[in-house]
């Protein structure tokens, strides 16, 4: 069967010899400290990535979007997955899925997915989204340019994209709390610079979000 990804960034590199399964919202494709058997790739929707402290808090450490390939590091080196991958609280997400011996059959599998990774290091360097040392309102203006760059329409001026994750999510990536994102788009939708639905998030003046994205 022919795969193919349906957002930006979209070539599926796994090959043929890959499957697709699909994600309801909220599913766990693996659990952090899993023995890893497969390298998988991001055809629709997004996964995030959440690492638990010992306390048992959960944070979002990466955000993987259509055409993303993971976790290639711990298929290589055996070495347990260090997050969990999940589906966003409230949409679906498809992954291919392809299993170490299938990848070992296929040499050239191995070098797409290197070329797929080092593209996604520079995506990560390039938009340095949760910086600790920002301000909160920086990190949450670079997190939603980062959507729309990635997964946005535009028209006119305006950048529309699904938005799958809560506000609990939203605040989970950045590194602050629920009521300070909440504050912020409320704060954001009364100048004028995105509005907000349940399916989908507009950025309506991305010039005026970049400066506030710029503002470290």
């Amino acid at each position: 069967m022919s795969l193919t990804c349906t957002e930006k960034n979209s070539e599926m590199i796994l090959g043929e010899l890959a499957w697709v399964k699909q994600l309801q919202p909220g599913e766990a494709l693996f659990w952090q400290g899993d023995s890893p058997n497969a390298v998988y790739q991001v055809v629709e929707g997004f996964v995030k990535l959440t690492w638990a402290s010992p306390c048992g808090r959960e944070t979002i450490s990466e955000l993987l979007l259509p055409g993303d390939v993971f976790d290639l590091p711990s298929f290589l080196d055996g070495s347990p997955y260090p997050f969990s991958c999940k589906a966003p609280s409230n949409a679906t997400a498809r992954v291919a899925v392809l299993a170490r011996g299938a990848y070992l059959e296929d040499p050239e599998v191995g070098w797409r997915c290197q070329a797929r990774l080092v593209q996604q290091l520079r995506r990560q360097r390039s938009h340095q989204v949760a910086c600790p040392a920002d301000r909160v309102e920086v990190r949450l203006s670079r997190a939603l340019l980062y959507l729309a760059q990635s997964l946005g329409q535009s028209a006119g001026q305006s950048v529309r994209f699904p938005l799958s994750l809560t506000r609990q999510e939203l605040a989970e990536w950045i590194g602050t709390t629920t009521e300070t994102v909440i504050r912020l788009c409320s704060d954001w939708k009364r100048r004028c610079l995105v509005e907000w639905d349940r399916q989908s998030l507009t950025v309506v003046n991305p010039k005026q979000l970049a400066f506030l994205g710029e503002a470290a």
